[in-house]
């Protein structure tokens, strides 16, 4: 199974995410159906490792504080190719502290981080058929903000249906 750690994200969050529309008619895509902040993707690891991630998340302790919602981007970051659309949260720097706290609770086990861009996946990109009708989605402006209180390690399976993610523990 492929597990990864991420901060879950209140249903008032969710539900404003969920009102981003992507018209049929400029592009392709398949809207992620559970939102969340992913801190640290783990990949494929067995029950051994999961166990000893399990054991280190519960020695890191949070200091709560408070994200803003952001602006959307794309993965690539370009003009007229995209793989991934996200909304990034700020200040970016808290959310960057926390995850090389978990970086250094799991560097035995895991390769640091190289590349830290937090953000929230909204969509993934099956094709664009109008580019500069699509590229509208990057002007929107989403209003919200979330307390940082604990994070998750959520194991994930993917079905035809998309990701189905069950949480297998909770740390503060």
């Amino acid at each position: 199974m492929r597990y990864f750690i991420a901060v879950d994200l209140p249903e008032k969050i969710k539900e404003k995410l969920k009102e981003i529309k992507f018209e049929e008619k400029t592009a392709n895509v398949v809207m992620v159906s559970d939102f969340h902040l992913t801190l640290k993707f783990l990949g494929e690891i067995d029950k051994t490792k999961v166990e000893i991630v399990k054991k280190e998340l519960s020695k890191i302790r949070i200091k709560p504080f408070k994200l803003k919602i952001d602006k959307i981007g794309s993965f690539p970051k370009g003009k007229t190719f995209f793989k991934v659309i996200w909304i990034g949260v700020m200040p970016k720097r808290k959310i960057i502290d926390l995850i090389k706290r978990i970086d250094d609770a799991l560097v035995t086990f895991f390769e640091r981080e190289k590349i830290i861009k937090p953000h929230i996946t909204l969509a993934r990109v099956k094709g664009v058929k109008n580019v500069t009708e699509f590229r509208k989605i990057f002007d929107l402006q989403i209003e919200g903000s979330f307390d940082v209180v604990k994070i998750k390690l959520i194991k994930s399976e993917l079905t035809e249906k998309g990701a189905r993610y069950e949480i297998i523990g909770e740390y503060q």
